[in-house]
């Protein structure tokens, strides 16, 4: 098991220390760290949930943080285009409040009265296009201030591809991106060199795997497949509800998977806690951001890969109402739901679960290895596992 960093102000509870007189005594000097030479920064897909990651890049800001080169899928793809073309947070803020469901989500009706079933798309995504033309303007990925990588899913080879590596960067940026966030029949798929592309998220929610064929130093994931399981989704005989929750549930098995396979001790997830909305729900654009900010600032600041690259007189701040490392996840079993079934065990890719001859055991209680994929509570099927400190 690898062992933890140990924590500035780790009191025996397991928490940061956070009192006011632990707050008014002199902190120690964090230790110096060697700076990664590359820093991917990957943002997940979500739909509206996006916006979020908004408050990751101005989490990174506070913090002190860089991000060498971003990865983006979906509506992560937009806003980490708006990175990648050097746009602060704030700028970020004020194109995403230019986006209204009424005027970006209209249905096409007409072609739907003339082809019915024919046609390809629920709503017109031109639209949504324009606005991505009005923000990424560039007719390259060279044109942009730093690398940047997005995925989209061909319809005739169902191969992924990723526009921004060399043979696919000589395209205009707004393209891709269209490609990247058009979520199947609800906008029209892209046309890129005599194919259709439609969305990345299809077959890869959180882009890791690029990550580490660009060779990263430290990667920084946000994962938007947060959600409480223990919680159920009340069911609507509607044609969008079905959809939508379809794409969800599969997105976090995908993710499952991703996650298990990417997950390395260089790699950081931050996994905003914004499941509360619709993938098209048009939200509060100042609150998620500041959700994907208090998640962001929570994370980088406690987990060990990134807690001592921050600005210390930030780390100070936020130690005063963190109240555990964010690197530890602690695995509860109810026992008595429990029957033993042995699926916690297979399904676990860093051990936490054990098979023993009386039956499958949580074999760590505390597990620091944890990819965060939240897989096991997912596929238990009494119900009897939760994931704390997620």
């Amino acid at each position: 098991m690898r062992t933890p960093h140990p924590h500035q102000g780790l009191a025996q509870d397991g928490s940061l220390g956070g009192s006011d007189t632990a707050a008014s005594l002199k902190r120690p000097a964090l230790p110096a760290a060697v700076r990664p030479r590359k820093t991917v920064l990957v943002l997940g897909g979500g739909g509206m949930r996006g916006f979020c990651h908004i408050g990751i890049v101005r989490a990174m800001e506070r913090l002190g943080l860089h991000a060498d080169e971003v990865v983006g899928t979906s509506m992560g793809a937009v806003m980490g285009g708006l990175l990648a073309a050097n746009c602060s947070s704030q700028q970020m803020e004020e194109a995403a409040g230019e986006i209204s469901l009424k005027d970006y989500f209209r249905i096409n009706l007409l072609k739907f009265l003339v082809r019915g079933y024919r046609h390809a798309s629920v709503y017109k995504g031109r639209t949504f296009y324009d606005l991505l033309q009005k923000w990424l303007p560039f007719r390259s990925f060279e044109e942009l201030q730093r690398p940047f990588f997005c995925n989209a899913l061909s319809l005739t080879t169902g191969a992924s591809r990723f526009f921004g590596l060399p043979g696919s960067d000589l395209m205009p940026v707004a393209d891709a991106v269209y490609a990247s966030a058009c979520l199947p029949t609800i906008f029209e798929p892209m046309s890129i060199g005599g194919d259709y592309y439609v969305d990345g998220g299809m077959t890869e929610t959180l882009a890791l795997r690029i990550a580490r064929a660009r060779n990263a130093d430290l990667v920084i994931g946000v994962d938007l497949s947060h959600r409480d399981l223990h919680v159920k989704t009340p069911y609507k005989a509607s044609l969008p509800h079905i959809l939508f929750q379809t794409y969800e549930v599969m997105g976090m098995a995908l993710n499952e998977h991703n996650l298990h396979r990417y997950v390395d001790d260089r790699t950081v997830i931050i996994k905003p806690k914004v499941s509360h909305l619709g993938l098209l729900d048009m939200p509060d654009v100042k609150e998620i951001v500041r959700l994907g900010e208090r998640e962001a600032l929570e994370v980088l600041t406690t987990h060990p890969l990134t807690r001592y690259l921050c600005d210390p007189e930030a780390v100070a701040e936020e130690d005063r109402t963190v109240q555990r490392p964010r690197d530890h996840v602690q695995l509860d079993v109810d026992m008595n739901a429990c029957i033993h079934c042995g699926i916690c065990a297979a399904t676990c890719a860093t051990q936490g679960y054990a098979a023993v001859p009386i039956g499958d055991v949580v074999k760590k209680l505390h597990n620091y290895e944890c990819t965060r994929d939240m897989a096991c509570e997912r596929n238990c099927p009494t119900g009897a596992i939760r994931l704390q400190n997620i």
